[in-house]
């Protein structure tokens, strides 16, 4: 088997059709479709399985997704670290969850100020903490939102700060005026959520507050929850670290005793210069947020 094998077997897994995967890899499907049939062979089991949406990886399937996939993140790895040797370090390679694009990120990088490169990947933190646990990024800014932090082998964790949830209203809401929210004021508005993780976070706090939410609209983007939200269809909840980010047509409020969620950095062995001086900078500008 070679890389370019692994690669695609890698992304049919990943989007779930073959026709995905040739549209990523930039390959025709009847390429991909040779290469997978190649790896079956040379494995002598099958490894992908037909469902009604297209493709999952099957038993066999998933113990080689795993090695292929640490595979090809420590190749990356390695092509990147030779195209790099005769610079002053290379390009330091950062994983953040969506909300540290608001503000924390960039004001880390503009803190950084060095002459490496800083190459930038978004995801939440099950996505993330594999990619560097695979060598493909240096360091993770991930959360225990929603509750649970994840764990990988070898991954070290460091409490970065600690983030608190408020509150997003319409302009026109009755407890617009209010400077603290009670939560159980809000038990029989919509509510506007997104993916099931953020969705459980949000189950979690409302039982506290003695009701359950009724979510009206799902919805994934923060462009659209905030939109939603500002026509007034609904209220959400809302991580410090994406304030400075909201448009002005939405109210945000605090919360009578607020939930937290706490951000960490995720690293990986030891750490060259240039991720020190990154994580330098991350911290310094964590501590005013």
């Amino acid at each position: 088997m070679d890389l370019n094998q692994l690669r695609a077997f890698r992304e049919v897994c990943r989007l779930g059709t073959v026709s995905a995967a040739a549209a990523s890899l930039g390959y025709t499907q009847s390429a991909v479709s040779r290469q997978l049939a190649s790896l079956e062979t040379q494995v002598g089991l099958p490894l992908l399985q037909r469902h009604s949406r297209g493709v999952r990886p099957t038993a066999a399937g998933e113990v080689l997704l795993t090695h292929a996939t640490g595979i090809l993140g420590q190749v990356d790895r390695a092509l990147a670290d030779v195209r790099t040797a005769e610079t002053r370090g290379g390009p330091v390679r950062v994983g953040a969850i969506p909300t540290a694009s608001a503000r924390l990120l960039p004001e880390a990088l503009r803190a950084f100020g060095g002459v490496n490169r800083v190459t930038f990947v978004e995801g939440v933190t099950p996505e993330l903490l594999p990619k560097l646990r695979d060598g493909a990024i240096d360091l993770a800014v991930i959360t225990d939102y929603p509750p649970g932090l994840p764990t990988a082998e070898g991954v070290s964790l460091a409490h970065l700060m600690d983030d608190v949830l408020l509150c997003a209203l319409p302009r026109e809401h009755r407890l617009a005026d209010r400077r603290v929210v009670d939560l159980a004021e809000l038990a029989e508005d919509s509510w506007v959520e997104d993916y099931a993780g953020a969705a459980a976070v949000l189950m979690g706090v409302c039982a506290k507050a003695g009701f359950v939410p009724r979510i009206d609209i799902e919805c994934g983007s923060w462009l659209g929850k905030q939109a939603f939200v500002a026509a007034g269809y609904g209220v959400t909840l809302v991580p410090g670290l994406v304030v400075p980010a909201l448009r002005p047509d939405l109210v945000v409020r605090e919360l009578a005793d607020p939930p937290k969620r706490a951000v960490y950095v995720a690293t990986r062995g030891p750490l060259d210069d240039s991720v020190t001086a990154f994580l330098d900078a991350l911290r310094q500008v964590a501590r005013p947020v």
